[in-house]
C-alpha cells in the first residue's frame, strides 16, 4: 500500500508541475508579447503622426515624385467657412438662390485652387454651386468671388453650410453646369430673363441720354447666365444710361421688396454720380450708387422702403407696379466715353439672412499623396520615414504595405481625419497605421 500511495503522490506531483510550467511559459510567451506590443505602441503612435499628420519634405513632394522625397507626409491644407442661412419673414422658401461674396485669400497666399471650392450642408451632402465674378491672385489661386446656391428653407428655420477650398492643384473641376433659378420669391422668377435674350427682352431697353452708343449684350463679360445688357458711349448730355422698360408694367411687387442687380462701369473718373431710378407708375425714387469701383462688377441690393435711403420716397407704391427702371452715370466733364453694363436684374422678397464666420484651417489627408504614395518601393517608403518596421496604411478602404502580420504581435493606430478626393469630395474618415517586426 505504501508503494501505491507513494506512486499516486508521485503522479500528482508530476501532474501538478507539468501544469505550473506550462503556466508559466503562457504567462512569459504573453508577457513577452505584451512588452513588444507596449514598445511598438508609441512607435506606431509616432510613425502615424510623421505620415498622417505632416506635409513631408518637401511640403508639395507629390508634384516631382520622380525624385524620392526626404519625408514623406500625406496632410494638405484645407480651409473652412462656416456659414449659417436663416429665415427671419416666417414664409417658406423654395429653392431661392443665395449669393454670398467670399474672399477666399485677401493677401493672395496662394491658399485656394479655383477647382477644390465644395459646398456641403450639415448633413454632409455636397450642395451644387454657382461660382462667378471671381478675382485671382497668380494663375487659378483665387482671391475672392460669389458663390450662389439654392436654399429650400422652412418659416424661421436656420440651415448651416461649410464651404472648403484648398491649394491642390490636382483637384479635378466639378462640371457645375448654371444653376437654373426658378422661385416664387423672385420676379422674374430666373433673374436674368431682363438680361440674357437680346432678341426678345432686348426690346425693351434703350439708351438713356447720351449723345451715341448702340445697346448691345456681352456675352464674355458678365456675372452669370449668357450675358450682360451693354452700352458705350458718349456723353453729351448730362447723363449716358441704361433703361428697362417693358410693355406691361411689373405686377407682383410690393414696398418692403428688393431691388437686386449687378452693375459695372469701366472708369468712375470724372463721373459725377451713378445712380438707380425706379418709376411706380406714379412716383420715381433714385438713389446715389457710391459704392462702385472702376473696372469691378458691383452687387446693388436695396430695400424698397421709406427707411432705406431712397430720397424722394414720398408716395411711392410699388404695388403700383413698376413702370420702368433707370441706370446711369452723371458726368462732370464734357465728351466723357464711358461703358455701363447690366446683369442679373430682378426684384425679390425680403432676402434670406447670411452670415459667414471666419475661416477655419484644417488638417486634411490629400488623396493625390496617398495616390502618389503607393508609387514607392516599400523599402524606400522605410527610408523615408526612418524606421525599419513592416507597416501597413489603411485609408478609407484603400491599403497600402503589407498584409497586418497578428502573430507577430501587430500594433495599430488611428483617429478620426479628414480627406480631400481628386474629385474635390470631402470626407470625414478614420486612416489606420499598423507595425510589427
Amino acid at each position: 500500500m505504501n508503494y501505491i500511495d507513494f506512486a499516486i503522490a508521485v503522479s500528482f506531483f508530476i501532474f501538478f508541475f507539468a501544469a505550473v510550467i506550462m503556466f508559466t511559459t503562457n504567462y512569459f510567451s504573453r508577457y513577452s508579447g505584451l512588452t513588444k506590443t507596449s514598445e511598438l505602441r508609441p512607435v506606431a503612435e509616432s510613425l502615424f503622426n510623421v505620415l498622417l499628420k505632416r506635409k513631408g519634405v518637401p511640403e508639395d513632394w507629390d508634384l516631382n515624385y520622380s525624385i524620392s522625397p526626404v519625408k514623406v507626409g500625406l496632410m494638405e491644407d484645407l480651409y473652412m467657412v462656416p456659414i449659417i442661412v436663416k429665415e427671419n419673414m416666417g414664409s417658406n422658401r423654395i429653392d431661392e438662390p443665395v449669393n454670398l461674396g467670399v474672399k477666399f485669400d485677401e493677401n493672395c497666399q496662394n491658399k485656394s485652387w479655383n477647382t477644390t471650392v465644395r459646398l456641403y450642408d450639415e448633413d454632409d451632402n455636397e450642395v451644387k454651386i454657382e461660382i462667378s465674378n471671381t478675382n485671382f491672385c497668380t494663375g487659378q489661386f483665387l482671391n475672392a468671388s460669389n458663390i450662389t446656391w439654392e436654399v429650400n428653407i422652412s418659416a424661421n428655420q436656420i440651415q448651416r453650410y461649410y464651404l472648403y477650398y484648398s491649394p491642390d492643384e490636382n483637384v479635378t473641376d466639378p462640371g457645375y453646369t448654371p444653376l437654373a433659378y426658378s422661385t416664387s420669391s423672385w420676379i422674374p422668377s430666373n433673374r436674368d430673363e431682363w438680361t440674357d435674350d437680346e432678341t426678345t427682352n432686348f426690346t425693351y431697353w434703350s439708351r438713356y441720354e447720351g449723345s451715341s452708343g448702340t445697346i448691345t449684350n456681352d456675352t464674355v463679360d458678365k456675372v452669370r447666365g449668357n450675358s450682360s445688357v451693354n452700352i458705350t458711349g458718349n456723353f453729351s448730355k448730362t447723363a449716358l444710361g441704361l433703361k428697362y422698360n417693358p410693355t406691361a408694367n411689373i405686377t407682383g411687387v410690393s414696398n418692403g421688396w428688393y431691388v437686386d442687380a449687378w452693375i459695372y462701369v469701366n472708369n468712375k473718373a470724372s463721373l459725377k454720380s451713378i445712380n438707380i431710378t425706379i418709376n411706380d407708375n406714379n412716383e420715381s425714387i433714385s438713389v446715389n450708387i457710391s459704392d462702385i469701383n472702376s473696372g469691378e462688377w458691383y452687387h446693388f441690393e436695396k430695400e424698397l422702403s421709406s427707411t432705406a435711403g431712397w430720397p424722394n420716397w414720398d408716395a411711392f407704391n410699388a404695388s403700383n407696379g413698376i413702370n420702368y427702371i433707370v441706370f446711369f452715370a452723371e458726368n462732370n466733364t464734357p465728351d466723357l466715353a464711358r461703358t455701363l453694363k447690366i446683369d442679373g436684374l430682378h426684384f425679390k422678397k425680403n432676402p434670406l439672412i447670411i452670415k459667414p464666420f471666419p475661416e477655419e484651417s484644417i488638417e486634411a489627408i490629400s488623396y493625390n499623396k496617398f495616390d502618389i504614395m503607393r508609387n514607392l518601393s516599400y523599402d524606400e517608403l522605410k527610408k523615408t520615414i526612418g524606421e525599419n518596421y513592416k507597416l501597413s496604411v489603411k485609408i478609407d478602404e484603400e491599403t497600402y504595405g503589407g498584409q497586418v502580420s497578428q502573430s507577430a504581435n501587430a500594433v495599430c493606430y488611428d483617429t478620426p481625419s479628414v480627406i480631400q478626393y481628386r474629385n474635390g469630395t470631402i470626407k470625414r474618415i478614420v486612416p489606420k497605421l499598423c507595425i510589427w517586426k
